[in-house]
């Protein structure tokens, strides 16, 4: 339609698919446009978890601040810990890069720790209080930073 090529353009006939994807017949390249109601979702389905999770486990969570322990070194800090037991390193490294972060707390409100947590299926948030806060430290919630705020479970 008698378009001129910008610099570095090569000229290609109207009816040429550049990228080699064939369009549909209204010009759309989208199966299901932005904005359609069967993309629009906050989970995943349940069937397709175990293909985008590379855990060895069902969730994995890692301490990566002990707020008891302090930086000089007096006391002995849970920095490093993890869990379930049976966690495996590269369970460890999915929390730590894609894990949301979680605070477990005391009476009173009180901060003990802060870590991360990687639950695709999302029915694990209580596990770092379970496995480790509640028996280590007598934590009696776990928060997750939602909107800016931390917000128990």
């Amino acid at each position: 339609m008698g378009r001129e090529p910008l610099d570095g353009q090569l000229e290609s006939p109207e009816t040429e698919d550049p990228g080699g994807v064939e369009t549909a017949p209204d010009n759309s390249r989208l199966e299901n446009p932005p904005g359609d109601p069967d993309l629009e979702t906050g989970t995943v389905p349940d069937a397709l978890v175990s293909e985008f999770s590379s855990l060895t486990t069902p969730y994995c969570w890692v301490i990566t601040e002990d707020l008891i322990a302090g930086y000089d070194g007096a006391e002995p800090s849970a920095v490093g810990k993890f869990g379930p037991e049976q966690a495996e390193p590269a369970d460890v490294y999915e929390a730590l890069t894609a894990g949301k972060f979680f605070r477990l707390t005391g009476q009173g409100g009180s901060g003990l720790a802060i870590g991360r947590l990687y639950d695709p299926s999302g029915d694990n948030d209580r596990a770092p209080l379970e496995d480790f806060g509640r028996k280590n430290w007598g934590a009696t919630t776990v928060e997750y930073r939602l909107e800016g705020e931390w917000q128990a479970v």
